[in-house]
Parts: structure tokens; sequence; C-alpha cells
């Protein structure tokens, strides 16, 4: 049996199309072979091929169409906190499916593909290493309209993209500013979705680290109880400024949810550092943790309420 050829370097490395194949000089035959995947017609793989999301959907935007990788896909490619992963950085199930949004014509029918037909305009789609992929603001409108997030999802999402804060180990810069994803979501038209994304917006701040940290603070904000600010600065006793992730300042009581990088010994003794400090300035501390969470939200509460009134609170 006659042993197939390399794949031009060109063809190598990811998909590609049969279009692509022609002109770099890949005969019918040799675009059969085993060693490439035939994943949808008129694209091919690299057998055995890892790639990243946008890499793998190139060449189904460059079948003649316009169509735009979009909904789930463009939210994996945006890095979106999505519900659903051990990490909640994951994507839905159908994420593994490409979905595609074709322009004001019929949705995209294709092995492989999730198809949907909209109206978008030019600001809603940018290009990522040559991929015509939706914004940040129109992907979360089409995830707004599935239905299948709900708004303190949505809030978690927006949460991590806007998150920005100075803090000396770990300084984060927003991936898009508060103010565009309200001006988009002010301007847009009525369409599916636009509500619940109007009323998430009202409801995200800026700060906050990480899911957890995020539904905590909803949690709080629906559960009658003091005032808690996200990222909060507190000034130790020697006057240097130690961030918290969830504070009531009414009656200095410290949140902190502390995830599974919390249990090294190193990060264990900034812990104990970290309790020192928020005692020394006169705050009580309590730390939530995923045990805590899994236990319940009436759990949850339980606990805060009851640091809450050590601090004085009568509620």
């Amino acid at each position: 049996m006659a042993t197939a050829k390399p794949l031009p370097e060109a063809l190598a490395a990811a998909s590609f199309t049969i279009g692509e194949a022609r002109l770099h000089g890949l005969s019918p035959w040799r675009a059969k072979a085993a060693d490439i995947h035939v994943p949808s017609r008129g694209i091919r793989v690299p057998a055995g091929r890892e790639q990243p999301l946008l890499a793998r959907a190139r060449p189904y935007t460059r079948l003649g169409t316009a169509d735009t990788v979009s909904f789930d896909s463009a939210a994996d490619i945006h890095r979106f906190k999505l519900p659903g992963d051990p990490v909640n950085a994951g994507s839905a199930p159908s994420a593994r499916l490409l979905h595609l949004t074709r322009n004001g014509s019929a949705a995209p029918r294709r092995k492989g593909v999730v198809g949907h037909r909209s109206e978008l305009a030019p600001t809603e789609i940018v290009i990522l290493q040559g991929v015509p992929v939706t914004s940040i603001p129109r992907t979360l409108l089409d995830l707004a309209g599935t239905g299948t997030l709900s708004r303190d999802d949505i809030v978690v999402i927006v949460d991590d993209l806007i998150c920005e804060h100075s803090r000396a180990r770990y300084p984060r810069a927003a991936r898009i500013p508060l103010r565009e994803l309200l001006r988009y979501a002010e301007q847009k038209r009525p369409v599916a979705g636009l509500p619940l994304l109007r009323s998430a917006l009202q409801l995200v701040r800026v700060g906050a680290d990480s899911p957890p940290e995020t539904r905590l603070r909803l949690l709080f904000g629906r559960s009658a109880l003091p005032a808690f600010e996200a990222n909060y600065v507190l000034m130790d006793s020697l006057g240097t400024p130690l961030w918290v992730d969830l504070a009531c300042p009414e009656y200095r009581l410290a949140v902190e949810y502390d995830g599974a990088h919390h249990l090294t010994p190193a990060q264990q003794q900034l812990d104990a550092l970290r309790r020192e400090r928020t005692a020394d300035a006169g705050w009580r501390q309590l730390v939530i943790n995923k045990v805590d969470v899994r236990n319940g939200e009436d759990w949850v509460l339980t606990r805060v309420r009851l640091a809450l009134r050590a601090q004085g609170w009568t509620g």
C-alpha cells in the first residue's frame, strides 16, 4: 500500500478548506487519505491534530458565505465564565458543536454546525486571527436570548469581563469597559434577550475576581443583609492596603472566598497573615469555601448572619 505524501506545511497545522487544498496542489485523492479527517463537506482536518477553536472555525468562515462564529462558540473564544464547568471557565455541552450566524439569510446547515440567522451590524463583528466572531456585547445578547442562562449567570460573566484592579500581586485589566456594554444595551433595538441583559448589567460590579465571589455578592444583596462592597480596600494597622473580596464596612466584617489554590502551604501562610492584618485593623474575617457553597445558600447565609451579629448587627 502506497504511503501518502506529507501534507504541505501550510495545511499540516490546522483545518483547511478544499479550495485551500487545491491552491497548495493537493490532489482529490490525497485530500481523502486516512490521515485527513472530514468533519463537514468542504472541510478537512489533519488527523489527530489538536487546535484551538479559532483555528478549527476558520475554514467554515471561508466557504463563500458571510458566516460569523457566534453564541457558545464565540463565548468560548471570548473566554466567558459559563456555568456548568467545574471551574466555571468551560463551555456548555452544545459548544462542542460550532455555532455560526449567517447575516440576513437562511441559517447555515451542515454537519457539526449549529446554524443561526440574524442581522449583525458591522460593529457587532470582530476579526480575531482572521476569523469573524461576534463581539463581546453581541455574544452576551445572543446568550441572554437563548433562555439557558439566568440573570445571575450573566452577571458572573460580565463581572469577569469588566474586572480591573491594582492589587499588588494580581493586578487585572478589564477586557471591556462597563460603559461600553451599557451603551450597547441602551442603543440596541428590542430583540430577544435584551431585557435580561439590561437587567443583569444593573447588578454588575467592578472588582470581582471569581464567579463564586460574584454569586456570594448577589446572594447577600437579595437576602436582607447589610450592604456589602466588592473588592473593598481595608487599611491595616500599618497603613498598608488590604483588599477584601466582600466587605460590610458598617459592621467591619470581611468575607473572603477561598478557592482550591488556598490549600497550598505557601498560600496558607499568606492567608494566616491576612487574618492577623484584618484582626489588627479591628475587623472580623469570615472565610467561605466550596464546601460551604456545596452545603447550600441557607448554610452560607447562616454563617454570615452569625458573623454579623457578633459584630453588633441585630437583624
